[in-house]
């Protein structure tokens, strides 16, 4: 999938550093710094 070639994409360009990519998934997003599930939208 395209988010996981993105994550391979980063892993390989900072291949001199240790990324911690447990718990990464495409649908989650980043709020006030957290990695959390969407957040329903209000209509």
């Amino acid at each position: 999938s395209q988010f996981h070639n993105a994550v391979a994409q980063i892993c390989a360009l900072n291949a001199g550093m240790e990324l911690n990519v447990d718990g990464l998934d495409g649908e989650k997003e980043v709020c006030d710094g957290q990695v959390v599930p969407p957040q329903d939208e209000e209509i």
